[in-house]
């Protein structure tokens, strides 16, 4: 009895040990990538590409595909017609 519960010590200790070395570490390194995708930095980055783009994109003479111009326009106006804002 006593080598079973000994072997059933030291599995459960090696099993923590491979849990916490291969998927703790897998979440810890997830969550720096987290962080650093959101820092201010980052977020300040993503506000100037933004507005970067629009403003190309105002100095077009068209900003849409007439195509896709057509889209946007049904789908807007099936929007407006849900929320009764005429």
């Amino acid at each position: 009895m006593k080598k079973f519960i000994l072997k059933s010590a030291i599995i459960f200790i090696l099993s923590l040990l491979l849990f916490r070395f291969t998927v703790i570490s897998l979440v810890n390194e997830y969550e720096e990538k987290i962080l650093s995708q959101i820092s201010t930095s980052n977020i300040n980055e993503l506000k100037r590409n933004i507005f970067k783009s629009i403003k190309e994109n105002n100095e077009k003479e068209a900003i849409l595909y007439p195509e896709d111009a057509k889209e946007l326009s049904v789908f807007m106006k099936k929007i407006l017609s849900e929320l009764d804002l005429k």
